[in-house]
C-alpha cells in the first residue's frame, strides 16, 4: 500500500524458498530461508541477522515499521530503534493470549513490555489485537487495518470465470466452495469435510477446492490424516485438490463460496486474509466466530459460525448452495465493504499520517 502511495519501501524478512516475488515497488531482502517462524529460536535469528544488516543502510530509511503477528518481535523492534535511532512502530496482526504460553510468564512478559514501551507507536491490525495489547500492559495502540489488493482481488468477468471452472472440472450447474489454507488442525479442513459431506447429500452438484500452502505448513502425518478422512467419507472424486496457487484471484473468482472455519486467530492474521480477499472478489464468506472476525463478517456478507460445530458449518453451506441470488447479494455487499475498509490507498494514508506524527512528535 506505502508503494502505491509513492513511497520507498525496503523489507527486511525471511522468505520461504521459492517464493514469488511481492511487487516490483518494493526493495526485499531475504536475510535467511523462512523456517519454523513463530519459534523464540528463530525470532533472535532474525534478531542477530536484521540489526546489522539495517545499521549498514541507516541513511537510507526515514521510519521503521515493523509487522508481526506474534508479540516477541517487540524485542526486534527495540533492537532496531536503538540500532539506528529512527521513528519506530510496530503492527501487531494477531491477539496476545490471555491465559498460557511463554507470553503470560512474568520473564517473557517483562522483556516484551519494556521492548515495546520503548517504540514510538505500536499499532493492531484489528480492536481484538488492540484489545489483548492493552489487557497486556501495552496503552496507546493505533488500529490500522490490512490492505487488500482490491484490484487484483475484483469481481471476475463472467467469461473468464467460466472459462477457469471448466479448466477446474466445475460444471455449469455446480456450486464450488473453495478452502484456502493447510493442513494443520488449526484450520480445521478435518470439520470441512464432514461438513461438506453433509452438504454434498443434499446437494449433489456441489463441488469442494482446497488449496496447500507452503511445505513446512503441512507435515506429512496431517496430509495422511486428510486423505484418510477423504476416503471415509467417500469425497475422493468431489474434493478437487490444489498446489500451491501462483493465481489466487483467477480462483477465487472461479469459485461461489469461501469456507474458513479455522479454530483460532493465533496466526498468522487475527483477520482472515483469505477471507477478506474472498469478499473483495464478491464472493460470501463463511468463518469462525474468532479473533477479529466478527469486526467483518456478518449475516449480510456470509456467516459467522462456531468452528466446532459441524452441523452449523454444513447448514451455513447449505443456506448458501441452495439459493443462488442469495449468495450473489452477499458478494455484492462483501465487495462493497472491502473498498470501504481495506482499499490500499485508504490504509496508505492512514499510515502517512501515523508516520508524520512520529516523525514530528508534539
Amino acid at each position: 500500500a506505502q508503494a502505491h502511495a509513492g513511497s520507498t519501501v525496503t523489507i527486511a524478512s525471511c522468505a520461504p524458498r521459492g517464493s514469488a516475488r511481492i511487487d516490483d515497488r518494493l526493495d526485499l531482502h531475504s536475510l535467511f530461508p523462512l523456517r519454523r517462524a513463530g519459534t523464540v529460536k528463530f525470532g533472535l535469528r532474525f534478531r542477530r541477522a536484521v540489526v546489522p544488516w539495517a545499521r549498514t543502510r541507516r541513511e537510507d530509511f526515514d521510519i521503521v515499521h515493523c509487522h508481526s503477528g506474534f508479540a516477541d518481535y517487540f524485542v526486534v523492534s527495540s533492537a532496531l530503534k536503538r540500532a539506528l535511532g529512527l521513528p519506530t512502530l510496530h503492527t501487531l496482526y494477531c491477539p496476545i493470549p490471555a491465559t498460557g504460553g511463554r507470553w503470560r510468564t512474568p520473564i517473557v512478559r517483562g522483556v516484551i513490555t519494556r521492548g515495546a514501551r520503548r517504540l514510538d507507536g505500536l499499532a493492531a491490525m484489528s480492536r481484538n489485537v488492540a484489545d489483548s495489547m492493552r489487557d497486556y500492559g501495552l496503552p496507546g495502540v493505533e488500529i490500522t487495518a490490512p490492505p487488500v489488493d482490491i484490484h487484483r482481488f475484483h469481481p471476475p468477468d463472467a467469461d473468464a470465470a467460466a472459462a477457469h471452472r471448466a479448466e477446474l472440472g466445475v460444471g455449469p450447474g455446480d456450486c464450488a466452495i473453495l478452502f484456502v489454507g493447510n493442513a494443520k488442525p488449526q484450520k480445521n479442513m478435518i470439520g470441512v469435510l464432514h461438513a461438506f459431506r453433509r452438504v454434498k447429500d443434499r446437494h449433489p452438484n456441489t463441488r469442494l477446492i482446497v488449496t496447500t500452502e507452503l511445505a513446512q505448513s503441512s507435515s506429512d502425518e496431517h496430509l495422511a490424516t486428510l486423505r484418510r478422512t477423504m476416503q471415509e467419507l467417500r469425497l475422493e472424486d468431489d474434493v478437487i485438490q490444489k498446489g500451491i496457487i501462483d493465481d489466487m484471484p483467477r480462483l477465487m473468482q472461479a469459485c461461489d463460496l469461501l469456507v474458513a472455519p479455522f479454530l483460532d486467530s493465533f496466526g498468522p492474521s487475527d483477520y482472515f486474509m483469505a477471507v477478506l480477499e474472498a469478499m473483495a472478489c464478491g464472493k460470501p464468506a463463511i468463518a469462525s466466530r474468532v479473533g477479529g472476525m466478527p469486526e467483518v463478517l456478518d449475516d449480510t456478507r456470509g456467516r459467522l459460525i462456531d468452528p466446532t460445530d459441524e452441523d452449523a458449518l454444513a447448514d451455513a453451506m447449505t443456506s448458501f448452495v441452495a439459493d443462488p441470488e442469495h449468495s450473489r447479494a452477499a458478494g455484492r455487499n462483501a465487495r462493497e465493504y472491502t473498498e470501504q475498509h481495506f482499499d490500499p490507498a485508504r490504509v496508505a494514508a492512514t499510515h502517512e499520517t501515523l508516520y508524520t506524527r512520529l516523525r514530528n512528535p508534539a
